[in-house]
């Protein structure tokens, strides 16, 4: 039962985000897959949220899109990767979004997004010992 919840769930979740991304049809994606009581975490779209990705969208060039990369997904909650490629001349952006979702709809939303990097360009993690640790290649441990 808990397999398929989540099964549904993300297939809610990756339609919600094509229609919105994708199709760039915001009206749509939240009548048929935001629930009741919505909480956007994100502060610039939090006050009005069907009409602040309205407005999201309506600044991107049409041929703005996402590529869905990976997705996670564990009963209520679903977590998606995915580029965002906003046109020539915009840097695409990899976001990453986390959805609740209640009774087959969405409820609640947080996301975190940074400029993506080109192919090539990432530097390799420092030397986990110079980075103080062990535990994490590459992480940054108090001293």
């Amino acid at each position: 039962m808990e397999q398929e919840l989540t099964k549904t769930n993300t297939q809610t979740v990756l339609a919600f985000e094509a229609t919105v991304f994708n199709k760039h049809d915001v009206q749509a994606g939240f009548e048929h897959y935001i629930g009741e009581g919505f909480i956007e975490h994100d502060a610039r779209l939090s006050a009005d949220p069907e009409n602040a990705y309205r407005a999201l969208i309506a600044r991107e060039p049409r041929e703005a899109h996402r590529n869905f990369m990976r997705s996670i997904a564990q009963g209520q909650l679903v977590a998606t990767q995915s580029l965002w490629e906003r046109g020539a001349g915009t840097a695409a952006l990899t976001v990453v979004d986390i959805y609740r979702l209640r009774e087959g709809r969405i409820v609640e939303h947080w996301a975190v997004a940074q400029e993506a990097r080109q192919s090539g360009s990432v530097k390799s993690p420092p030397d986990s010992q110079a980075a103080g640790g062990d535990a994490v290649p590459g992480a940054s441990l108090p001293p």
